[in-house]
C-alpha cells in the first residue's frame, strides 16, 4: 500500500511530461517565430532523479510519445512534414529515453530509421546506437547500423569497416557481415556494397513501413547499379564517357531509361556519375 503514492506521482508526472513535450511538439511551431528553437526536453538525468525507481515505465511512456508524435505527422500537408527543430526534440525523446533504460532496443531501431534517411541527423544517430552497443553487448545489430551509416551517409569507409568487425564478432551476427567489412577494406563499388547492406537490413527488419522504405531504396540503387555498368562497359567499347544515358540506350546497353521510384529522372553529370533530379 506504501508504494501507491509513488504510483501515483509517477503518473502524474508522466502526465505532466507529455502535455509539456508532446504539445510543444504539436501546436508549438505555429506560435513561435520561424527559426525558434523549441525542442524542449527535461533533461534524463533530472528524470532519473524523479522517476526513482520507475526508470523503465519513463522510458517506455516517452518512446510511446516519440510514435504518437511521428505517427501524427503523416497527414500534414506542408513540406517539410517535419520541422528541424521537431527532429531534434525527437532525438532528445530518443536520447532520454535510452539513457533511462539503456537496454531498450525499440529507441535505437526507431532513431536509426527516422533520424536517418528522413531528418539526416547521422551523427545524432551514431550518438545514441554507439550507447546502445555499450549496454547491449550481444546485440549485432546496432554495430551494423552504425556501420552502414559511416559507410552510406559519411562515406567514411574506415569507420564503417571498425563497426562492421565490431558487429561481426557478436555471437548473432551474420556471416555478411565481416564479407562486408573486408569489401570496403579493398574495393570501392559503393552501390553494390550500399545494396548488400539494405538487404540485409531489410531482411533483419519487422517494421512494415520501415521495409517498404529499404524496398524502395533497394529498387532505386538496382536502377543506378544499371546505368553504371551500362557506363561501364560503354567506356571499354568506345574509349571514351558516354554524353547521357539516351547514348547508351542507343547503342543497346540499356534497354530503355531506368525508372526511377522516387519520381525523378535519372541523368549522367559532367563526369558520367549517376545522377537524380529527386534523390541522390
Amino acid at each position: 500500500m506504501r508504494k501507491l503514492p509513488i504510483i501515483i506521482i509517477t503518473l502524474v508526472f508522466l502526465t505532466t511530461v507529455h502535455v509539456i513535450s508532446l504539445g510543444k511538439v504539436t501546436e508549438g511551431f505555429k506560435q513561435l517565430p520561424k527559426g525558434e528553437d523549441s525542442s524542449f526536453m527535461i533533461p534524463a538525468p533530472i528524470l532519473k532523479i524523479v522517476m526513482l525507481d520507475f526508470h523503465g515505465i519513463a522510458s517506455d511512456y516517452l518512446f510511446l510519445n516519440a510514435l504518437v508524435f511521428v505517427g501524427s505527422t503523416h497527414e500534414r500537408k506542408e513540406r517539410p512534414r517535419i520541422k528541424p527543430w521537431e527532429w531534434k526534440w525527437l532525438y532528445r525523446t530518443l536520447d532520454a529515453s535510452t539513457v533511462l533504460d539503456p537496454y531498450f532496443l525499440d529507441p535505437y531501431y526507431f532513431a536509426n530509421g527516422q533520424l536517418t534517411w528522413d531528418a539526416l541527423m547521422i551523427e545524432e544517430d551514431n550518438l545514441l546506437l554507439e550507447k546502445g552497443c555499450k549496454y547491449r553487448e550481444w546485440d549485432s545489430l546496432l554495430p551494423f547500423y552504425i556501420g552502414f551509416n559511416y559507410f552510406y551517409f559519411l562515406q567514411d569507409n574506415l569507420n564503417a569497416r571498425k563497426w562492421l568487425l565490431e558487429a561481426s564478432r557478436r555471437p548473432d551476427a551474420a556471416s555478411l557481415y565481416g564479407a562486408l567489412a573486408e569489401k570496403l577494406s579493398y574495393e570501392k563499388k559503393r552501390t553494390e556494397n550500399a545494396i548488400s547492406f539494405i538487404e540485409e537490413m531489410s531482411k533483419r527488419t519487422e517494421d512494415e513501413a520501415l521495409k517498404k522504405k529499404y524496398e524502395t531504396r533497394l529498387d532505386f540503387l538496382r536502377q543506378v547499379l544499371k546505368i553504371e555498368n551500362a557506363v561501364e562497359s560503354f567506356k571499354k567499347r568506345f574509349s571514351r564517357k558516354p554524353p547521357d544515358i539516351q547514348a547508351l540506350i542507343r547503342v543497346g546497353m540499356l534497354q530503355e531509361m531506368p525508372i526511377d521510384p522516387y519520381g525523378g529522372q535519372f541523368y549522367l553529370d559532367i563526369d558520367s556519375k549517376v545522377k537524380n533530379t529527386e534523390h541522390e
